[in-house]
C-alpha cells in the first residue's frame, strides 16, 4: 500500500509498498532509550535478507531522510530511501541518532557509533530476519561520517559502506565553516552546533574530535569495501579534496594500495552547467542516490 509521509512534497519518484515499524531499544552504550525507523518488504519473508543502516545528515530527522530530506532544502534533489526496502527486498534501518546536546546532531558520538554497530543484533532480537553476511551502512554528510566510523570500528560486522559528501575530519570542518565567507552557509552557524554537541571547540577538546574522525581508523577500515562520493564544489562540506573525502582516500590508498575503496567526484553528474557549479554547491551536497548506493552494496557478501 502506498504510504503517505508528511516530509516530502512530491512522491513522483516511485510508489512505496514497503512496510514500516518504529522500534525503541536500549542503547548498548549507556542504557538510554533510542529509536530507529525500520522499513521492510511487503509480504512474507521466508529467508534472511540484507540490512541497510542509514544514519541521517546533520539536523535531519530519520523520517525526512527516508523521504528525500526536509522541505526547507535548497532544492529536493533525490528520493531518499522511499520505496527501496520493498523494491530491493532489504531491511532499511534509519536511527534517530544518539546525540549529546543538540537534537539530530550526533556527529559521530561514540555512543551513536556503538548503537550502529550493534543494530543488526538489536533488530534480530526484535524479530527481523537479517542476513549478517550482508549488513551495509550508507550515509550522506554527517551520515557519511558515521557510516565510515562504524565501518572502521566494526569491520567484522559491516559488509560494505557508502559515504556521500561525508565529514571526515570534524575539527577541520569546524575550522573551515567558522572561517568561511559564504553568507548562505554562515547563517546556520553550524560551528556552534558542532561545539555544543561535542562539548567544546577543537582547540579545547582535540581528543574528542579525533574520536569522530575516520582518519584515525584507516588501519581498521582498509578491508571494508567502501565507496566515497565527493565534490570539489560542495559548499556545506568545503575543501573535500584538500581536507576531507579525497584526502582520506589518498591517505588510505597510499598506505594500503589494494584496499577495496573507491572514490567518485560527482560534481559534474547533475546536468549542472559549468558556470553554475559553484552556486549549485548547496544542492550538490544534498544529492544522494540511495538506489545506486544499495545496488553497489548488494554486490558484496561476506
Amino acid at each position: 500500500m502506498h504510504q503517505e509521509h508528511p516530509y516530502q512534497i512530491d512522491y513522483t519518484c516511485h510508489q512505496d509498498h514497503s512496510k514500516h515499524k518504529t522500534i525503541h531499544f536500549m542503547s548498548p552504550a549507556d542504557g538510554t532509550e533510542q529509536t530507529v525507523e525500520v522499513y521492510y518488504p511487503e509480504g512474507d519473508i521466508t529467508e534472511n535478507i540484507p540490512l541497510v543502516i542509514g544514519p541521517h545528515p546533520i539536523t535531519w530527522k530519520a523520517e525526512e531522510e527516508y523521504c528525500g530530506g526536509p522541505v526547507y532544502l535548497y532544492k529536493q534533489s533525490h528520493c531518499g530511501y522511499y520505496g527501496l526496502a520493498d523494491r530491493f527486498r532489504v531491511i532499511i534501518a534509519l536511527p534517530h541518532g544518539h546525540h549529546h546536546a543538540v537534537e539530530n546532531c550526533s556527529l559521530g558520538n561514540p555512543a551513536q557509533i556503538k548503537d550502529l554497530g550493534h543494530l543488526p543484533d538489536i533488530l534480530i532480537t526484535e524479530g527481523f530476519p537479517i542476513d549478517k553476511r550482508r549488513v551495509y551502512i550508507i550515509g550522506n554528510s554527517m551520515g557519511g561520517q558515521e557510516a565510515l566510523l562504524t565501518a572502521g570500528q566494526y569491520p567484522d560486522r559491516i559488509t560494505a559502506c557508502v559515504a556521500s559528501n561525508p565529514v571526515i575530519d570534524l575539527a577541520m570542518w569546524y575550522s573551515d565553516l567558522k572561517n568561511g565567507n559564504d553568507p548562505e552557509i554562515n547563517k546556520f552557524k553550524t560551528w556552534d552546533l558542532i561545539s555544543n554537541e561535542v562539548g567544546g571547540t577543537p582547540e579545547e577538546l582535540p581528543e574528542e574530535y579525533n574520536k569522530r574522525s575516520a582518519f584515525t581508523l584507516i588501519d581498521q577500515i582498509k578491508n571494508v569495501p567502501s565507496m566515497i562520493f565527493w565534490s570539489d564544489y560542495d559548499r556545506i562540506v568545503p575543501h573535500q579534496k584538500e581536507h576531507q573525502s579525497y584526502r582520506f582516500y589518498q591517505e588510505l590508498k597510499r598506505k594500503y594500495p589494494t584496499a577495496p575503496i573507491s572514490e567518485f567526484n560527482h560534481s559534474h553528474t547533475h546536468g549542472v552547467p559549468e558556470q553554475n557549479l559553484a552556486k549549485a554547491g548547496y544542492e550538490i551536497h544534498e544529492w544522494s542516490d540511495y538506489e545506486l548506493y544499495i545496488q553497489w552494496c548488494l554486490r558484496w557478501i561476506k
